[in-house]
């Protein structure tokens, strides 16, 4: 069944070569493209078959397709392809090339499509940010791998604040993008919970996510308040307000 499967990958991935000669097809060709070079795993055929795609899909832009709306969804392709198959040497000048023909949003948009792209990608073969070498054991697991098992650890990081909860603020999603805490994708013109780094997730993703972990599920950023200090900053006011009556001494 696996091999029927690839074949057929193959198979559509050199029939969309075609469609990228013609204008009319251009732009759903490129997006199909780019939904193939997002597959778990791509048989080598089928990379090839992808990076010559890439090949024609450039040509043409150059010589017959100039309009900024098929540069776009050139564009689209190429971070894709990007992300999928980095040792490919051409698939850098396409993307700055593509880059330079679109608008100013669009670019801000491709930059920071390709910087999800690559998290994803390195979250899903533990590289970068990642990698085992950036993620050190924890104090639970050291204890574990010595037979010792951490009932309660008050090491482990508070949730965020219910204040700083609250003040997460919503946004509208301008470009599909993931939500890493249940990786599944944001669709466009949907409500988004952002985090102070600007990155995006769903309403209930992030706050179950706040509430055990004040960081952002994407970049670490814990620049918040989180819960641990403001019970203890509460706790110092009742004790301050408290009579002397030996409660708190």
């Amino acid at each position: 069944m696996a091999a029927k499967g690839d074949q057929a990958l193959l198979a559509r991935a050199v029939a969309l070569q075609k469609d990228l000669r013609t204008k009319k097809t251009f732009v759903a060709a490129c997006r199909s493209l780019a939904e193939i070079c997002d597959h778990e795993q791509l048989p080598e055929p089928t990379a090839l078959a992808l990076a010559e795609a890439g090949k024609v899909a450039f040509t043409v832009l150059q010589a017959r397709f100039s309009n900024p709306k098929f540069w776009q969804a050139g564009l689209d392709f190429f971070l894709a392809l990007e992300a999928h198959a980095p040792s490919l040497d051409d698939v850098a000048r396409w993307r700055d090339a593509a880059i330079e023909e679109v608008d100013d949003d669009a670019r801000e948009r491709a930059r920071e499509q390709a910087k999800l792209r690559r998290l994803q990608e390195d979250k899903k073969h533990n590289k970068g940010f990642w990698s085992d070498a950036n993620t050190p054991a924890t104090q639970a697991e050291l204890l574990a791998a010595q037979g010792i098992v951490l009932v309660e650890s008050s090491d482990s990081r508070p949730g965020m604040s219910r204040d700083a909860r609250d003040e997460l603020r919503l946004c509208t999603v301008i470009e599909e993008e993931l939500c890493v805490v249940c990786q599944e994708m944001l669709p466009v013109g949907s409500k988004a919970k952002t985090m102070p780094c600007g990155h995006k997730f769903h309403d209930e993703c992030l706050v179950s996510w706040v509430k055990k972990s004040n960081t952002c599920p994407t970049c670490r950023f814990d620049e918040m308040p989180s819960e641990k200090p403001h019970f203890d900053d509460v706790q110092r006011q009742v004790q301050q307000a408290a009579p002397a009556s030996g409660v708190y001494s």
